[in-house]
C-alpha cells in the first residue's frame, strides 16, 4: 500500500463465521475513491472467523476480550482520520465510505454520526429512487418507529449513535477516550459513547452528533427481544449515576 488510508473501517468479532464474509464483502466492494483499510479485531475466537476475515482484512487479535476492549485495542493501530465502526452481522450498501466521508468533509463540525439502522432476517427487497437506496424488511415497522424516535432524540439535543454503525472523527474519539468498559452485567457502549461526545462538545462549544436521515444500514435482527430492550432501559435509569460519570470522565482508564 503506497497511500495512506483516509477511513479506517474498523469490526470487532467474536465467533462471526456465519456473518463475517458478507460483512466484509459489502466494505471490499465499496465503490469509493477515497483510500480506505479494513480491519478485524477478534476477541480469541474458537471458529473460523480469523481465518475467514484474513481473505478480506488485516486482523489483529485483541489481549482481552469485549466490545470496547477491542476497539479500544485496535484503532491506535489504524490509520484513517475517519473511524468507522460496523458490526459483523452490518452491511452497508456500494457507496457508503463514499456518502459518509463527503459528509464529514462538508461538515467540519460533526463529531460523530449513525446511519440509520435497518433490521433484517437474511431477506430485504432493495430499489432504488433517484440518487436514494430504499430497502425494505420484514421488520419494516420497528425500522420506522425507530428512525422516528432517533430522529426526535438528535432534534431535541440528545442524540444517540447506533452501536452497529458508530462514524468519528479519529481526533474525537481519543478526545472523548475511546469506548468506557462497562461495569459487569451492564450493555450500552454505544449510549455512554454518545453521551460522552454530548459531554465533550458542550465543553468545547462546538461540535454535533446526529444520526443520518437517507443513508442507511442493514443488521442482524438476531438479538431483538423485548426482554432485552426493556432491560437497556432499566439500566440507563436505575444506573443513570454510573452512565453520567463514566461518559464526563476521559480519564478512566486509569482508573482501570
Amino acid at each position: 500500500m503506497n497511500y495512506k488510508p483516509k477511513i479506517s473501517v474498523i469490526i470487532p468479532t467474536y465467533n462471526e463465521e456465519t456473518h463475517i464474509i458478507k460483512a466484509l464483502t459489502a466494505v471490499k466492494r465499496q465503490n469509493c475513491n477515497i483510500p480506505y483499510e479494513i480491519i478485524v479485531v477478534d476477541g480469541q475466537s474458537s471458529d473460523k472467523t480469523v481465518s475467514l476475515a484474513k481473505e478480506f482484512a488485516e486482523v489483529y487479535i485483541s489481549p482481552k476480550r469485549g466490545k470496547s476492549s477491542q476497539l479500544n485495542f485496535v484503532v491506535p493501530k489504524t490509520s484513517g482520520d475517519l473511524l468507522v465502526f460496523l458490526d459483523a452481522d452490518t452491511l452497508i450498501d456500494p457507496y457508503f465510505l463514499q456518502k459518509v466521508y463527503r459528509i464529514f468533509e462538508k461538515h467540519k463540525n460533526l463529531f460523530a454520526c449513525s446511519a440509520r439502522v435497518k433490521y433484517y432476517d437474511g431477506r430485504a427487497i432493495t430499489f432504488n429512487l433517484g440518487s436514494q437506496i430504499f430497502t425494505i424488511t420484514i421488520y419494516f415497522f420497528l425500522n420506522f418507529s425507530m428512525h422516528l424516535w432517533y430522529f426526535f432524540k438528535t432534534l431535541l439535543g440528545y442524540p444517540e449513535l447506533l452501536g452497529c454503525n458508530i462514524i468519528v472523527r479519529r481526533d474525537i474519539f481519543f478526545k472523548v477516550g475511546g469506548f468506557k468498559q462497562l461495569p459487569p452485567n451492564l450493555m450500552g457502549i454505544d449510549k455512554v459513547f454518545s453521551d460522552s461526545l454530548i459531554y465533550l462538545s458542550r465543553i468545547m462549544k462546538k461540535g454535533k452528533i446526529k444520526t443520518l436521515n437517507f443513508i442507511s444500514v442493514l443488521t442482524s435482527g438476531r438479538y431483538l427481544s423485548t426482554r432485552r430492550s426493556l432491560g437497556r432501559v432499566v439500566q440507563y435509569h436505575s444506573k443513570k449515576d454510573i452512565f453520567y460519570n463514566l461518559a464526563k470522565d476521559i480519564n478512566w482508564k486509569k482508573q482501570l
